[in-house]
């Protein structure tokens, strides 16, 4: 820990004193809880149609903490792998696709405020697993860089938030705007149920909704998080090589992540 020196105050005023942290041990913005493309470690199992299982393999990682009073600001790395994988028999997957994705955040939180400011790169590609669907895969290059922004709010168990976000580059080319909204609820207690919405569009969706959805239990030892429960989502696809479509689902989802403390 540093801790920043005291400014000379006049009689009667203490100034408060800037402290920083390297190395803390949880991003301040936490992603929404029913996005299913959030930067969150997580086991989805498709149970309402094919039997398919999207894993993510996240790693968010602040580097330094600066604490005003009651502002926390943080600087850090923040990098997923979205997996998707098909049946292809019993207890058999198919390696369908990955899309890797790393961002460079900005986090501020305040009270019952907080928010993010992230510059972000996406390349999605195909899994050597299509090559068992007989069609000749989409072999351009997807790839995406863009900055979005995000701030929420907390009143009592629950928690509101909203985004925009614009694209720097695409390819293929594509129109830049996107913006989402969203809530969530949870008990505070160390094993509490909690519940989700998120909506999202995008000009490039020609503005039609993704609806998100996700309810079940949070089990919260310190830091760790782990939630297990329900999950859905319609509208516009969010898995980059198989853009544009849209996708229906209801599945198990197993998610981990960290929180930051007080």
């Amino acid at each position: 820990m540093c801790r920043g020196r005291r400014a000379r105050a006049g009689p009667g005023r203490r100034l408060t004193p800037l402290v920083a942290h390297a190395l803390p041990a949880a991003p301040l913005w936490q992603d929404p809880v029913a996005d299913s493309r959030a930067p969150r470690s997580t086991l989805i199992v498709d149970v309402a149609g094919a039997t398919a299982i999207d894993a993510t393999l996240a790693l968010p990682v602040p580097f330094v903490e600066l604490r005003w009073g009651e502002t926390r600001a943080q600087v850090g790395l923040a990098t997923a792998l979205f997996l998707g994988f098909e049946a292809d028999g019993e207890l058999t997957f198919d390696f369908e696709t990955f899309d890797g994705w790393f961002a460079l955040p900005i986090d501020v939180a305040s009270g019952p405020w907080s928010g993010r400011l992230e510059w972000a790169h996406l390349s999605a590609h195909w899994g050597d697993g299509v090559r068992d669907d007989g069609i000749r895969p989409n072999l351009d290059t997807y790839s995406r860089e863009w900055v979005r922004l995000w701030g929420a709010r907390t009143v009592g168990p629950a928690r509101f938030y909203a985004s925009g976000q614009a694209l720097l580059h695409a390819l293929p080319a594509t129109e830049p705007f996107a913006a989402s909204v969203g809530g969530e609820v949870e008990g505070p207690w160390r094993v509490a149920p909690y519940a989700a919405v998120d909506l999202r569009v995008a000009q490039e969706d020609g503005w039609n909704p993704a609806f998100g959805a996700a309810a079940g239990v949070r089990l919260q030892s310190g830091t760790h998080r782990l939630r297990l429960g329900l999950m859905a989502r319609i509208g516009p696809e969010d898995t980059g090589k198989r853009r544009p479509g849209d996708e229906a689902w209801l599945g198990i989802a197993l998610a981990y992540d960290r929180v930051a403390q007080e």
